[in-house]
Order: structure tokens, then sequence, then C-alpha cells
């Protein structure tokens, strides 16, 4: 009978140390779930984020942009109406040199 109580002793034993690792098994596995979840959070925020950043950059480039072909095209004409004066000026002057 001893031994009886001994066997069933150890097979107790065995389910319930079997039953406590399937546990921990299933508490790890939900925990690592968990923890890949919020990684996945944070880079999809972080993603976000950058993604708004670069948006936000480009903006700011192209306007950048657009102000200095402005002002290129506002230099380049003055740079035209100045040489056209500068003709003009030297036509005169050749005119009454003539004269």
């Amino acid at each position: 009978m001893k031994r009886w109580i001994g066997i069933g002793s150890v097979v107790i034993g065995l389910v319930a140390t079997s039953a406590c690792d399937r546990r921990d098994a299933d508490r790890a596995r939900s925990g690592g779930r968990e923890a890949q979840e919020k990684a996945q959070k944070q880079i999809d925020e972080a993603s976000h984020k950058m993604r708004e950043q670069l948006k936000r950059a480009d903006q700011q480039t192209r306007e950048d942009l657009d102000k200095a072909r402005d002002q290129l095209h506002q230099a380049l004409s003055q740079s035209e109406r100045d040489a056209e004066k500068a003709r003009d000026k030297l036509r005169d002057r050749t005119k009454d040199d003539n004269q």
C-alpha cells in the first residue's frame, strides 16, 4: 500500500510539475507577445513621426527652392534691365560722338 501511495505521489508530482511548466510557458509566451506588440507599436509611432518630419522637411525644401528660384529670376531680370540701360547709354554716347 505504501508503495502505491509513493507511486501515486510521484505521478501526481509529475502531473503538477507538467501543469506548472505549461502555465509558466503560457505566461512567458503571453509576456513575449505583449513585449512584441509594445515594441511594434513604438516602431510604428517612430516611423510615423519620421515620415511626418520628412514631409515637413520636404515641404520646407520646396519652399526654399521656390524662393531661391524667384530671387534668381528677379536678379536675372534686374541684370537684363541694367544691361539694356548700359547699351542705351553706350548708343547715346556713340551717337553724340558721331555728330
